[in-house]
């Protein structure tokens, strides 16, 4: 609305609006015509920022369109597998290790016969496979006493007769010499003779 088009305005019998009218009515257009500017701001907003929310919603769309989901699960499974196999790999690894210095520090406690007697007992340690806990073979005194038993000969015997048996003391000789300067005793048997008088037959 146009301030002239109101000031032309025939009211009749050639009455015009006042000036003061004329103010108020183009004040009061204005207003409505910013209300109205604002509300179609607003709505173009709102209508700019769905049109983007629907371009991207589209594009992530087409992007899971465009992948192999199949293949994507299938590359998670692959490198699941290979993390779990790798861990119990070190882990048997680990364990090995432990449960070997277990047996040599089981063999190192023991006298063999040989070195080969040595080897086949830790061979046949390590096949057992004894429960290992806090760094001790579980079970390993019935191993040792079992296989004594039955290969005696890989391990060294033990000497008896180093102390005698109570009661029953060493037997002790005599030096017949106490002097010990070489010479052979006079009488080592301390036996006496009593000298027969020579006689002269005339």
């Amino acid at each position: 609305m146009k301030r002239e088009f109101l000031a032309n305005l025939d009211l009749g019998e050639g009455a015009k609006l006042s000036d003061a009218a004329i103010d108020a009515i183009m004040a009061e257009h204005g207003k409505d015509i910013t209300a109205n500017q604002n509300t179609i701001q607003t709505l173009t907003t709102e209508r700019d920022g769905l049109k983007t929310q629907l371009d991207e919603a589209n594009k992530t769309i087409k992007s899971y369109t465009d992948m192999d989901i199949d293949g994507i699960k299938k590359s998670a499974a692959d490198w699941e597998t290979k993390y779990n196999t790798d861990t119990k790999a070190l882990k048997d690894q680990l364990d090995a290790a432990n449960y070997g210095f277990g047996v040599e520090r089981a063999a190192a406690g023991l006298k063999f016969t040989s070195e080969g007697a040595k080897k086949s007992f830790m061979a046949d340690l390590t096949a057992k496979k004894l429960q290992l806990q806090d760094g001790k073979l579980l079970g390993l005194d019935d191993f040792v006493k079992t296989y004594k038993e039955s290969d005696p000969g890989a391990f060294v015997k033990e000497d008896d007769g180093s102390d005698p048996p109570a009661g029953k003391p060493k037997p002790q000789f005599t030096n017949p010499n106490p002097a010990g300067n070489g010479a052979p005793p006079a009488n080592p048997f301390n036996f006496s003779f009593t000298p027969v008088r020579q006689t002269n037959n005339k």
